[in-house]
């Protein structure tokens, strides 16, 4: 199917396909797969609903135009802290980090020196580093789009969408705990992967920020597919009707999905197109505009 079907011109099923990135729609190389951009062409062609949600920052999100072009509906980006629609290119909905974090992650800079912060900035999603280390370096979309300057924390500029600590397991878990513990106003706190600290404002997650955008398209909860690979997704796995988790992806993850594909080296989003959202497509009742 040809990738650059214009999804405005389709009659819509409101069937909604939304998928994480990182190691689920994308290989391990940070690229998108033939195999799985032509599934997902396929689905939008047929009057499927598509976009993504992610955890990088919405510029980290654009970097794909192939992507960009084939999604429908807006995406989601910051772990659910900002809902963008690309077509228009204006924010629908975001969520900031209270100023009360900023004394804690200054101190949580001097106690955790092995480990590395991000600071995801305000309308014009700037991206700052306030201690770099290999682990900040190595995130795909940061190494891809540019090298985050570097800034003291006293420098940076509320709003803050998001801040991201990177480092070795032990330490993660450790600042995790402190972050937890020392931040006076409510926050939302991942940890994917064991090393990667992905703090948002409060009540943000990929769950919360899916349920929005289909209240938003009046999208029935049963008609939703989400697929992902790490913690910041269990949100929006458990919230869609089918939650799908890729071989790849953390075992508590996939001890709560609905169902399994392969992994994203195998192209598991072009096994969830052609098992799953297909055959669902199919039975869809009659196409409806939005």
């Amino acid at each position: 199917m040809d990738p650059s079907v214009k999804p405005d011109k389709v009659p819509i099923k409101k069937l909604l396909f939304v998928t994480d990135l990182d190691k689920t729609l994308l290989d391990d190389n940070a690229q998108v797969p033939r195999e799985c951009l032509e599934a997902a062409a396929q689905f939008v062609e047929q009057g499927g609903l598509f976009t993504v949600a992610t955890g990088r920052p919405t510029r980290g999100a654009m970097l794909y135009p192939e992507l960009v072009e084939l999604v429908n509906l807006p995406i989601i980006t910051y772990n659910g802290g900002c809902i963008y629609d690309v077509k228009a290119g204006r924010v629908l909905w975001r969520q900031f980090l209270p100023e009360s974090v900023r004394p804690s992650l200054s101190e949580a800079l001097e106690r955790f020196q092995q480990v590395g912060f991000l600071i995801f900035r305000g309308e014009d999603d700037f991206t700052c580093a306030v201690r770099e280390n290999a682990y900040t370096r190595e995130i795909s979309w940061n190494r891809e789009q540019y090298q985050a300057p570097l800034l003291p924390i006293a420098s940076v500029p509320v709003p803050w969408n998001k801040i991201v600590a990177a480092g070795p397991k032990d330490q993660i878990a450790l600042c995790g705990e402190f972050l937890k513990a020392n931040i006076p106003d409510p926050v939302t706190l991942v940890i994917s992967e064991g090393q990667f600290i992905e703090l948002n404002g409060p009540r943000v997650g990929k769950g919360l920020a899916l349920r929005r955008l289909a209240e938003m398209f009046h999208l029935s909860q049963d008609k939703v597919v989400a697929i992902g690979d790490s913690m910041n997704d269990m949100g929006m796995l458990q919230w869609a009707g089918t939650g799908v988790a890729v071989a790849n992806g953390e075992p508590e993850l996939k001890a709560v999905a609905d169902r399994l594909v392969c992994s994203n080296q195998e192209h598991g989003v072009r096994q969830c197109v052609e098992q799953i959202l297909l055959p669902m497509l199919h039975q869809a009742g009659p196409a409806s505009g939005l």
